[in-house]
């Protein structure tokens, strides 16, 4: 386990992160109604542990040189700006519909909020 989650091995990010996108759509509401609760359930517990991986393997990425550096941060950049921008456009959405985006926008804060003390901490 400990060789899979190594910062050389490359292809467990792809699938840990495969796993999470799994679990994640098993979780929707998109195939629940043919699913009953107990599997729902297991999912949402494959999602947790799955993300619990990928968060340490994120956790633990250490570029070994200056390419890789630049790759990372690419990664991290487009990461951000592509959940920021589904969360804004998701609040409009709901916003327009009347609806209560409450978990959204607390979202969308903590990602601007964490990316903003991060710059502020590594300096």
């Amino acid at each position: 386990m400990k060789n899979f989650l190594s910062h050389d091995n490359n292809n467990s990010a792809l699938i840990i992160g495969i796993l999470v996108i799994t679990s994640l759509i098993l979780c929707s509401d998109l195939i629940s109604p043919f699913m009953p609760s107990s599997i729902v359930m297991l999912a949402i517990g494959l999602f947790i542990a799955a993300f619990a991986l990928f968060a340490v393997l994120v956790w633990r990425e250490q570029p070994r040189d200056e390419r890789e550096t630049q790759i990372v941060l690419a990664a991290d950049r487009l990461g951000f700006l592509a959940g920021a921008i589904f969360l804004s456009i998701a609040v409009v959405v709901q916003t327009i519909r009347h609806e209560h985006p409450t978990l959204l926008i607390v979202a969308l804060m903590v990602m601007i909020l964490a990316k903003l003390l991060g710059k502020y901490i590594v300096k």
